[in-house]
Formats: C-alpha cells, structure tokens, sequence
C-alpha cells in the first residue's frame, strides 16, 4: 500500500480523535477513491461497514459544528456524532448485514476461475487450504425474490442479534443503530434506489417494532454510499 495511503488510514483510525465533519469527509473520500483496500485486511470492514456508514448518518443528521469521534475496537459501540450548540453527544452502534463467509467464497471463486456468480449462494466444500467448488452456474433472480427472499431476511437476522447483544451491553440503549447492508444491486441513481428499498426499510421496521424500543433511531445504509433510510421519515 503507498506512504500515502497508509499516512491516511493511520490518521482516520487514530484512536478516539475528535474530527469535523468536513476532516473526516476529505479523509474517507480520499482513501475511498485513490486506495486499495484489500478485502482480507481488517481495515476493510472497518472502513466500507463502520466509518463511510458513520460519515453517511452524519450527513444525513448534522449540521453546521457537527463532529465525529470513530471508537475503535476497544469500544462498545462504533461512533459517536456531536450535534449543534452546545453539542450534543449521541452514540452510534453500526452493524453489517452482509454475508461475509458467502461474499469470501465469492472472492476466491473469482480468482480461482476468473468469475463468480454476483447474489446467489456459492456452492463450496472445505476449507481455504483445500477448498473443493461445485459448478456453481449464474441464474437469473428477480429484484423482487432478491429482496424478499435474500436481504429482508438478512437484515431482519442483523437486527434480532444486535437485539440480542443488547442485552449485554447497556451501551447500546439510547444509540442510534446504523445497518449496513449491499445495494450494488440496484442502479446508481438514487431515485431508484429509494423507490426499490424504502418500503423494504419500512417494511422491516413495521416487522421488528422491539428494534426502536432500544434503538430509539435507526438508519439503513447502503455500501455505496448513495442510499441512507431514516427511521424518522417513515
């Protein structure tokens, strides 16, 4: 990885620093477009579903002084966004609806054989050393059974575990939760991408109701960055 890229990464991971809004936004934007994050770095998940996520809730909420601390692994939740004057000090739990072991599989089908099927599961046996992969042909899925039968239960399964660590960590009560999950599925436009996943978000709201009673705001995040869903503008 360059000086530079490593320079930067080391200044956005620094623990508990206290940014502006627009130091932490020219950081991220920077790492976003001029480095390469390898996905078997553990930076990788901390970057795409932890701090580009916090950067997005900060937008979408902030204002004029707004401030963003990343806590870092040690913490018992992800971030934390200051808020007006005087500032406000609201706590945020960020958490990835993604299948990390299933998108692997998927990485190393593509350097194996050149290409992978995108949003299906990947037929695999054993392990890294000795990994044996099945025919593992593309088929056509529509948006809909996509939807429905691949992300909303994805999502809706991200949301009883963080419910169910909650209990553990009194942290967690009064943050806001951020759920990070895949919409690369869906075109750029954001236009689009609101027609097809706000009522998806509405709808897994409707059908977790105990998410709010310890999450009392709750966002749904896109990984590319273009798609923010407010709890508070359904």
């Amino acid at each position: 990885m360059p000086n530079r890229c490593t320079e930067l990464i080391n200044n956005l991971s620094a623990r508990q620093r206290n940014f502006t809004f627009e130091e932490a936004s020219a950081l991220i934007e920077e790492i976003y477009n001029d480095c390469t994050i390898d996905t078997v770095d553990r930076f990788h998940n901390v970057f795409f579903y932890e701090m580009c996520p916090l950067l997005s809730v900060a937008n979408k909420v902030g204002g004029q002084n707004t401030r963003i601390v990343f806590t870092g692994a040690d913490a018992r939740f992800d971030g934390m966004i200051y808020l007006g004057m005087p500032q406000k000090v609201q706590r945020v739990e960020m958490t990835a609806a993604i299948d990390g072991h299933n998108d692997a599989l998927q990485m190393e089908l593509l350097r194996e054989r050149g290409h992978a099927p995108a949003f299906q599961r990947i037929d695999a046996k054993g392990t890294k050393r000795n990994r044996e992969f099945g025919p593992n042909p593309t088929t056509m899925i529509s948006s809909r059974d996509y939807d429905d039968g691949v992300l909303a239960p994805l999502i809706s399964n991200t949301m009883a575990a963080k419910l169910d660590k909650s209990t553990s960590n009194p942290d967690y009560v009064g943050a806001w939760l951020g759920i990070v999950f895949d919409d690369w599925c869906c075109p750029k436009d954001i236009f689009e991408k609101k027609k097809r996943f706000d009522p998806l978000c509405r709808r897994l709201l409707h059908s977790n109701p105990s998410i709010l009673e310890t999450f009392p705001r709750v966002f749904f995040v896109g990984v590319s960055r273009k798609y923010i869903f407010d709890c508070n503008d359904s």
